[in-house]
């Protein structure tokens, strides 16, 4: 590859490219605020100014040049230190401050803003305005975005991101000169499905997300990286949490997911996170019709000592999951159906996905409408990958419940809305559901086992486009929880069945040795940013 010499580093670039990604991705800090990977490049900001001593012909050039939109040539040598380019960088810093209110201490922004950021870096620590600051008062402009013009630097990056991603042409630049501002057309309300990103690329604290505002600083907040359960879509994202509560959820970027981006349903799925007074917060047993709290240990024993007392086998034993549940879980449930009683009944809802349909708007990146679809739930894909029964309208099952079941292992909130399911199965002798919120399922229940959320333990999901990711708890769960994957590995030793895998890794390293859609696949191959599964893996579920 061609090279070029960024302050006598040598960096690698592709043909076309511009210095300031080049820099970037070497690990190269030049001061920023309007480029953005995912954005047109427009040179508006003039932050990153950098001096061309060497175009690689033997020539530089004379005038300072914006690094995002000048194109590297091989052999060029570029500095961004030099004397002329943190000249201009200053006084470039100090243009933007000029307007800009010194609102930090009150700015939700703080701790993670550019300006403030580049400022403290960059900037000269001084200032030769002698008027005053021009003011403008501060709105909602969507369902739950806010914003505070007086801190704009006029980036327009919400332009950009509104006209090319999304193509809904929200904002605009109004005005000129000293009085410029960026702002909803007509002060009319955004509507679209992906304003929070509006609030994720502003390098200021202008455009707020409103669910966040005054709630925490952000340098207190933990960021743990997994994966958004709200669709199958997948999207990864960062939780942020403090003093084991939820905050926000924000998209990190994977070029193979979601890109920067994320639907504003999964951006907001994170209050029932926090949620701990519909919490099943410790395990139950059903005494005289009525649910009682007991040990974990006597649960256990009753469970064991009620099976034998039933001595339910194949089809008299049924197994019902959502696909809410990890991949690890669906193969120990499995085990414990086939190992325990020799049954292969594990249904679970199929609910086939529609993409959600583009706008008709001519300008938008098609892409970021494929973030949203119809199946609300992270795993169908692996369910369908693991051979469960699951069919569109629930046939199989429903012919299964004609002659209703002894024991009945529910996991989740499976067909909890189907009367008719509910009913048959409430006939069976023993019901024990593993879950983690009260729902119709708990009522009916002899056992109940707390379970985690996604939020509090380690799995894989496998998204629509068949790629396997990876889940990694970032709260603490209820002290008397426990592990679904613990918890199903004690009932199939119950059985007599000894299971040395409780833990994600080892399950799906097991599952990975064994013939199946996970065949060859490590955890550690995983990684971050997921990976397909091999070959694609063929469904094995009833359609």
């Amino acid at each position: 590859m061609p090279t070029f010499h960024l302050d006598d580093t040598p960096i690698e670039f592709e043909p076309g490219e511009n210095i300031l990604p080049a820099a970037l991705r070497a690990g190269i800090e030049i001061p920023h605020y309007c480029y953005h990977p995912g954005l047109q490049v427009t040179a508006q900001c003039r932050q990153c100014l950098v001096e061309v001593t060497d175009m690689g012909n033997g020539h530089g050039i004379p005038k300072l040049q914006t690094s995002c939109s000048t194109p590297i040539a091989d052999g060029m040598k570029v500095s961004a230190t030099s004397e002329k380019a943190v000249w201009g960088q200053t006084v470039v810093n100090e243009f933007l401050l000029v307007n800009h209110p010194l609102d930090c201490p009150i700015c939700d922004q703080a701790g993670e803003c550019d300006l403030q950021n580049f400022a403290f870096k960059y900037g000269s620590g001084q200032s030769e305005m002698d008027y005053e600051k021009r003011v403008y008062g501060w709105r909602e402009v969507g369902s739950f975005i806010v914003l505070e013009r007086n801190r704009c630097i006029q980036c327009s990056r919400c332009e950009r991101f509104s006209r090319d991603i999304v193509g809904s042409h929200d904002f605009g630049s109004f005005l000129r000169s000293h009085e410029l501002t960026f702002d909803t057309f007509e002060d009319a309300q955004i509507t679209h499905k992906f304003q929070g990103n509006l609030s994720d690329i502003c390098p200021v604290g202008c455009i707020m997300n409103r669910d966040w505002r005054f709630k925490k600083r952000a340098w207190m907040l933990n960021k743990t990286r997994t994966v958004c359960p709200t669709c199958s879509t997948g999207c990864n994202v960062t939780i942020e949490h403090h003093d084991n509560r939820v905050f926000r959820i924000k998209p990190r970027e994977n070029p193979e997911v979601n890109r920067w981006w994320m639907c504003d349903e999964g951006r907001l799925n994170y209050t029932y996170l926090n949620n701990r007074r519909d919490r099943i917060l410790e395990p139950l047993a059903r005494v005289k019709g009525e649910l009682r709290s007991a040990r974990w240990e006597a649960i256990y024993q009753a469970i064991g000592h009620r099976l034998q007392e039933i001595g339910a086998q194949g089809g008299q034993v049924l197994g019902l999951v959502d696909t809410h549940a990890t991949n690890e879980e669906l193969y120990l449930m499995r085990q414990l159906l086939r190992e325990g009683f020799g049954s292969e009944a594990l249904h679970f809802p199929y609910r086939l996905g529609a993409q959600q349909e583009q706008p008709p708007r001519p300008l938008a990146d098609p892409f970021i409408f494929t973030l949203i679809t119809t199946d609300k739930s992270p795993n169908t894909a692996g369910a369908l990958k693991a051979g469960l029964i699951g069919d569109s309208d629930d046939k199989r099952l429903k012919a299964a419940l004609k002659a209703p079941p002894k024991v009945a292992f529910v996991m989740g909130t499976p067909f909890v809305d189907d009367d008719g399911v509910r009913q048959a199965v409430a006939k069976a002798e023993l019901i024990v559901h593993i879950g983690t919120f009260r729902s119709a399922w708990m009522e009916l229940a002899d056992v109940v086992l707390p379970g985690y959320t996604y939020a509090e333990k380690w799995g894989t999901f496998v998204n629509k486009a068949d790629r396997v990711q990876r889940i990694q708890p970032a709260i603490k769960p209820p002290e008397d929880a426990e592990d679904p994957l613990r918890i199903l590995a004690s009932l199939l030793e119950l059985l007599g069945n000894e299971q040395s895998h409780a833990a994600a890794r080892e399950v799906f390293d097991a599952m990975g040795q064994q013939a199946g859609p996970f065949q060859g696949l490590s955890w550690d191959a995983v990684g971050e940013l997921g990976t397909p599964l091999i070959g694609n893996g063929a469904p094995q579920a009833s359609a």
